[in-house]
């Protein structure tokens, strides 16, 4: 059905004789059966229809791994962060929790990963979210993009001599993490996969515009980006229809993961459909997934997920000082 999914014709229809089967499992006599067809064959043609205005962007997969220690280069999840000692250490700005030091949620060296296209090809990025007694993670669910809690610190420059560089002993001291106090503890190396294309899900925002307009073109109906998001929620009130469209849209070779770039996955739903003020934030800068075994585990919340969105006129300039963060968890 569509290439941005990376599957060939014949995958697209075994998807369909999936969705053939889950319907006939209904029933040909019911009522409900002639609606469920109806709507599957308008969503089978309206996800195909914006599936062509959705250009599938590139992402890379990484995959974090437990370590005692990683280099201050090291693309990473916590630890020590590379940070020139000329340099102040990222704080929280106001609040009760004002010059509170943040914590280094990840860095990225995109000179030791492979590139993806749009990002940088030099440089270390750091998100730095959370502190001491927050069990938001830095998240503020009044404005998402004011980096009070977080904070987003790009080095275009790197220096190799580690002496011009903050040590472990030179960090700020932070309490030990306790358990739903932040999402991990100690460190993990982020070892990278190769580039893929990532395919659009009928949570994102970018899938839900284009799905208005292509709505619009092909069925005659005036609708919003709203209630676009309220039908992908009705669909959870017909078990068959929505396994269905899930079949389609979330094949099991696509399951969200940590990554760089490519198209975000929600738990409960992309904000960006419900504020059209944070719509220019069109690109997924980092996505971090719960994962992980006990004792080296990732866990946002209850199994959630964290997004880190920009503009795609500020990534091509490295300009990194409009993000927005957020996170969701079941």
């Amino acid at each position: 059905m569509i290439d941005m999914i990376k599957v060939d014709i014949e995958g697209v229809n075994h998807k369909e004789a999936i969705m053939s089967e889950k319907i006939q499992e209904t029933g040909t006599n019911s009522d409900n059966q002639t609606g469920i067809e109806k709507a599957l064959e308008k969503l089978s043609i309206l996800f195909q229809c914006a599936d062509e205005h959705c250009a599938p962007p590139q992402y890379l997969p990484l995959t974090p791994v437990r370590v005692q220690s990683a280099s201050v280069y090291a693309s990473k999840l916590g630890g020590v962060p590379y940070l020139p000692k000329e340099m102040e250490y990222p704080k929280v700005l106001e609040g009760y929790a004002k010059g509170k030091p943040l914590r280094l949620l990840a860095q990225l060296n995109f000179s030791a990963l492979p590139h993806v296209e749009g990002f940088p090809q030099k440089g270390i990025l750091q998100i730095f979210a959370g502190y001491d007694g927050d069990d938001s993670y830095g998240y503020d669910d009044v404005d998402q993009t004011y980096p009070n809690g977080f904070r987003i610190v790009y080095h275009e420059t790197v220096l190799e001599d580690q002496t011009k560089l903050l040590t472990e002993e030179e960090m700020p001291q932070f309490s030990d993490i306790e358990a739903f106090q932040y999402p991990f503890t100690g460190e993990f190396l982020l070892e990278a996969s190769t580039c893929g294309l990532s395919s659009a899900r009928f949570v994102d925002d970018c899938f839900i515009k284009e799905a208005v307009d292509c709505y619009e073109q092909l069925f005659g109906d005036n609708v919003t980006a709203e209630n676009v998001a309220k039908w992908w929620r009705a669909l959870e009130e017909e078990p068959v229809l929505c396994e269905a469209v899930y079949a389609m849209r979330c094949p099991q070779s696509t399951e969200p993961g940590t990554q760089i770039g490519g198209y975000p996955f929600f738990t409960q739903g992309d904000p960006r459909a419900y504020d059209r003020s944070t719509r220019k934030y069109d690109v997924l800068l980092f996505q971090l997934n719960s994962g992980g075994t006990c004792g080296d585990e990732i866990m946002w919340g209850d199994c959630g997920i964290a997004n880190f969105f920009i503009s795609a006129a500020d990534l091509a300039a490295c300009n990194f000082s409009h993000v927005m963060y957020t996170w969701d968890c079941g």
